[in-house]
């Protein structure tokens, strides 16, 4: 007896560390206390296999089934009618308001891209899990569905529940999938529910634990509980006291304008988000209102989802069209039917390189599907099957460079294809409009239209060529007038003592972006310094490695760009020590930044942040140091307060960077 009260405490500790981390993300232990505990419960029960019980942690991953068995629920899961702007928004309300007496209130709740499942509980113990298929028929998954941590084997409280909820991939998992599966030469997963889905259906529940699947719970049918709920509202709270994660991001409103407000603000927030979302649940709160108004033959009349624009779209592929990057690599661009993506117009979508032509077998005058989600460009994930497919012609894929018709090479362990002629219009441009870009010397008021005159009219080939430019040279440009000639040519002047960094990174250096940049900064402190470092010395620093570090000791060990660095000196490049990182006040701490800053651009903030050893990240997390806020924050810093992440506004960042 004394054994068996053991073991449950023990998985009573797991269970509490668990729902910390995977539904609150705000872990209370260390991953090595968290694993020594582990450790006991399965030496505990490996020693008293008669005290293993379903709902024990060491149960969450099963073996190997050979089908998936069909389950027909007890409680119908219905399908929601959709609406897709204010006006049918509005109508839908104003059919509810006239079946209802008094006020009627909305609960609003993003609609998650993933998987709806059902979860049985006998007792507050988790016994089955079953997808929606049809509503009224579905698959059993309970041992794929125990593998995922955001379920709760027990409940903190004793109950016979039925809850509903979405299984989704985050956003980043579901990149990083993908790219292990592209390593590896696997399939490749067309958008994160795709890839939840096919983790979902394993039938090895083990490849199901090795993905990153997640869960928001949004519903729940009380058999037999210690509460009965009167709102939805109330139902949604009792569920996350039972031990469910529940979306954070949902408001009760007092009509249908609140929810149309709610909506406006997750149309462009929810690309912040690191899970898919396509629109908005909204419901009537009160649940004797819901069952006035009870379902159609698919759907519930209290509930309607309002679609965001899409973020996948059918169109006509008209024509591929050919780019040369700075590093030589032409780049297949898809020429696209205009059509309305996720509230913009798209002509053009990535290809990415010619074997994903291949792969995909995209022909020109095939309709193909498109996706944007937070990408500027969209890009093609398939054909869509269709007659005329196989009466098109073959891609082929081109032999010569489509700027200098020079000869396409490949190179050792890369799919791209490269113009072999170093000195190709298009390269040559590239680097020019690379160097003048906000990533690299972030130089103001040279776009690639100025590039492009410059370089037609033999005033630039390379970098160093733009400081010898002269005020009365951008004169000389089309549309240029004396104020725009003197903002360029100051522009340009300016930037000769920007960090060295950038520096490193405008110099495309093979292998080495603005991260890397930085990283090399940090361990060489000069360009002297960097010049003169043995491959042995570079493969050393952590983030280099082997490839890297030959990259870069080729670089700085080829005559030509010797050259051209002293001749970057000789025109007065100082990189002083005010643009090094020379302090470690900020060393070990990781800034968000999230909204508009006054005093700053987010990009200057960050290098601040950098040049005193911090280090900056785009999502926050529970390893996040400090959320810095400036105006009109998106929901970074809602995710900050939920996680108790310290925030700062603009005035209390300046002081921590020890500049007021």
């Amino acid at each position: 007896m004394e054994l068996k009260n053991k073991i449950n405490k023990i998985k009573e500790e797991i269970n509490k560390h668990n729902y910390n981390y995977y539904v609150l993300d705000n872990p209370t232990i260390s991953d090595f206390e968290y694993d020594s505990l582990f450790t006991e419960l399965k030496e505990l029960e490996a020693s008293h296999p008669e005290l293993i019980t379903p709902d024990s942690p060491t149960q969450r991953v099963g073996g190997i089934s050979t089908k998936f068995e069909e389950y027909k629920h007890k409680y119908r899961l219905y399908s929601l009618d959709n609406t897709y702007n204010e006006d049918e928004l509005r109508k839908w309300y104003e059919r509810v308001k006239k079946e209802c007496t008094g006020d009627v209130d909305l609960v609003c709740e993003l609609k998650i891209d993933g998987l709806a499942i059902a979860l049985t509980y006998k007792n507050g113990v988790f016994t089955t899990g079953v997808t929606r298929g049809d509503g009224i028929v579905g698959e059993n998954i309970t041992q794929n569905l125990k593998t995922i941590k955001a379920i709760p084997l027990r409940l903190f409280k004793e109950a016979d529940i039925e809850v509903r909820g979405e299984i989704y991939m985050p956003k980043s998992s579901f990149e990083k999938l993908n790219e292990e599966n592209k390593e590896k030469g696997e399939k490749l997963f067309a958008n994160p529910r795709n890839a939840a889905a096919g983790s979902l259906r394993q039938l090895d529940s083990s490849i199901t634990a090795q993905r990153d699947l997640s869960m928001f719970s949004y519903t729940a049918i009380v058999e037999n509980g210690d509460f009965s709920p009167k709102t939805h509202w109330d139902s949604i709270q009792y569920i996350k006291d039972l031990g469910f994660k529940t979306n954070p991001n949902i408001r009760l409103v007092k009509d249908i304008e609140g929810a149309i407000e709610f909506c406006k603000e997750w149309e462009t927030k929810r690309f912040d988000l690191d899970y898919a979302t396509d629109g908005v649940v909204i419901k009537v709160n009160r649940l004797d209102y819901q069952n006035e108004l009870g379902f159609t033959s698919r759907a519930p009349k209290w509930a309607t989802a309002f679609k965001f624009p899409p973020e996948e779209m059918t169109t006509k592929l008209l024509d591929i069209e050919l780019g040369v990057g700075k590093t030589g690599a032409v780049t297949p661009v898809a020429v696209l039917e205009p059509v309305n993506l996720a509230g913009s117009v798209v002509s053009r979508a990535s290809l990415h390189n010619f074997d994903e032509i291949e792969r995909l077998d995209i022909r020109i005058g095939d309709y193909v599907l498109i996706k944007k989600a937070a990408e500027i460009i969209p890009k093609v994930i398939k054909v869509v099957d269709s007659d005329v497919h196989e009466d098109l012609t073959k891609y082929i894929v081109p032999e010569l460079c489509p700027e200098c018709e020079s000869k396409l090479v490949t190179r050792e362990g890369e799919v791209n294809l490269y113009c072999s002629n170093p000195e190709c219009p298009s390269i040559i441009k590239a680097k020019l409009e690379y160097w003048v870009s906000k990533e690299a010397m972030d130089i103001d008021n040279i776009g690639p239209s100025v590039i492009g005159q410059l370089y037609s009219l033999n005033m630039v080939k390379t970098p160093v060529d733009l400081y010898k430019l002269t005020y009365e040279d951008f004169l000389k440009l089309d549309l240029v007038k004396e104020k725009s000639a003197t903002n360029m040519f100051n522009s340009i002047q300016n930037s000769k003592t920007k960090p060295l960094s950038r520096f490193i990174t405008a110099l495309s250096i093979r292998h080495v972006g603005k991260e890397t940049a930085e990283i090399l900064v940090n361990e060489f402190s000069s360009i002297e310094r960097l010049k003169n470092a043995t491959i042995e010395e570079l493969a050393k620093v952590e983030g280099i490695g082997e490839k890297i570090a030959l990259s870069i000791f080729e670089f700085f060990h080829t005559q030509e760009n010797i050259n051209m660095i002293e001749e970057f000196l000789s025109l007065g490049f100082n990189f002083t020590e005010s643009n090094l990182l020379k302090t470690y006040e900020l060393s070990g701490k990781t800034f968000v930044l999230t909204g508009t800053l006054e005093s700053m651009t987010r990009d200057e903030a960050g290098e601040k942040i950098k040049m005193k050893g911090g280090k900056t990240s785009s999502s926050v997390s529970k390893n996040t140091s400090f959320v810095v806020a400036g105006a009109s924050p998106g929901s970074k810093l809602d995710k900050a307060e939920k996680l108790g992440v310290i925030i700062l506004n603009e005035d209390e960042f300046i002081k921590l960077l020890g500049e007021r």
